[in-house]
């Protein structure tokens, strides 16, 4: 009987698809940032429409800054690090994100532009108009008291900017559409890029702002960093010098929030657990649970049918002890036993002498057998039952044919030849 519950064949495909899973979760993990992606089109790190930052992510990246987007709250940060909350929606978003954070430096960019999806691309924005003052105010409220929002028509392009030389080295004009800008206020903010209209970008000067962080800056317009707003040369390289400078010179690393936009993905081993690509690891050992599930039954579906019919009733349960004694290897003790009681059985059925030996016994049996006019002789038969017991190796179609023997001479002995 085969033991094994797979199939040699079975047992190959189930190897070679473990195999394959395990290489591919493992290339999965390596290539999970190109597999796995955020679609969107609004203000955010991932989004690829007009108004998103998927184009300063991959410009900080391609400028060799350590740059991660952050969609946790809490921790994950050095106290090298800057951290970038770019065009917050709520305050509560804001706060969330800041409170908690010791880095070495902030950038607030406040919201500019209220999108609707386009109907057929859902990566890009249909329509676009400038949030209302009110909305932007209440970031503004949150930095510091008597801000002052300063909007300009979509029409207007503002480029003549002046900035802080001991700061930035721009050799460029920026360049912004419709300018969104803060009005001046000396005991809340220090201008470091602005025009007669307004502050651009500003360093919260505050003492008990932020105290954790060693210096928040405030960038009015998101159009300066936005992926339309980067086409203009002098945008990007300003960009660049406010990030190069919160990080004090590429020293730290650059962490751009997105908990902000309603991203935030708190650290959890059980989201994790079904979370491309750990999700197939998860799957590989549900499956191996499984199988080892399986292997642990004896059988499958409905039990074997044995060839031999078993049958009620004395014959069959005596030939089939002798089957099991025979396989056992008892058969010598089974023809030696079935000896002897014959032996027995015919002296006491013929009332034989008591306490005498065999080989006395034997004799005596046979002048009796002689007088009843029986050929076979009892020494005969039982002395070659006990030479087949003796044997090195005993011979099963022999013994049978001795135990026939022995069964004949003990009726014939009993109840005669007739």
């Amino acid at each position: 009987m085969n033991d094994r519950v797979f199939s040699r064949r079975t047992l190959i495909w189930l190897v070679l698809i473990g195999v394959l899973s395990f290489v591919g979760a493992f290339v999965a993990s390596i290539y999970q940032s190109q597999i796995v992606q955020i679609s969107s089109y609004g203000a955010n790190s991932y989004s690829e429409s007009a108004v998103g930052h998927k184009a300063f992510v991959k410009l900080l990246q391609k400028m060799n800054f350590r740059t991660r987007i952050s969609r946790q709250m809490r921790g994950g940060f050095n106290f090298s690090d800057a951290k970038l909350v770019i065009e917050p929606q709520s305050v509560s978003g804001l706060s969330d994100t800041l409170n908690g954070f010791s880095g070495i430096g902030s950038l607030i960019v406040l919201p500019k532009w209220q999108v609707r999806q386009d109907p057929k691309n859902s990566r890009w924005v249909s329509t676009m108009k400038l949030r209302r003052p009110e909305q932007v105010g209440r970031i503004l409220d949150y930095i510091g008291d008597d801000l002052i929002l300063v909007q300009n028509g979509v029409t207007q392009t503002a480029e003549n900017f002046t900035w802080d030389t001991d700061i930035f080295s721009l050799d460029r004009q920026l360049s912004v559409t419709g300018p969104q800008l803060i009005a001046h206020n000396p005991t809340v903010l220090r201008p470091l890029v602005y025009n007669d209209q307004g502050v651009l970008l500003a360093e919260v000067i505050r003492s008990d702002f932020f105290y954790d962080i060693d210096r928040t800056w405030v960038l009015s317009d998101p159009d300066v960093l936005s992926n339309h707003g980067l086409d203009n040369g002098g945008n990007a390289a300003f960009i660049v010098s406010v990030v190069d400078e919160l990080t004090n010179g590429r020293v730290g690393g650059v962490i751009i929030d997105e908990t902000s936009h309603g991203f935030a993905a708190e650290p959890s081993l059980w989201r994790k657990m079904f979370e491309f690509p750990f999700a197939v690891v998860t799957l590989l050992a549900t499956v191996s649970v499984l199988f080892l599930v399986w292997s642990s039954f004896s059988r499958f579906g409905s039990p074997a049918k044995n060839k031999k019919e078993y049958q009620a009733g004395k014959e069959f349960l005596i030939g089939n002890t002798a089957e099991l004694l025979a396989f056992g290897g008892h058969g010598a003790l089974m023809l030696r036993q079935y000896a002897d009681r014959s032996l027995q059985s015919v002296a006491f059925k013929l009332h034989a002498p008591k306490n005498i030996h065999s080989y006395e016994l034997l004799e005596w049996l046979d002048r009796v057998g002689y007088a009843r006019g029986i050929d076979t002789r009892g020494s005969d038969v039982l002395t070659a039952a006990e030479d087949l017991c003796k044997a090195n190796r005993f011979n099963v179609l022999a013994a049978i044919r001795a135990a026939q023997n022995i069964h004949r001479w003990k009726q014939e002995m009993l109840y005669g030849t007739g």
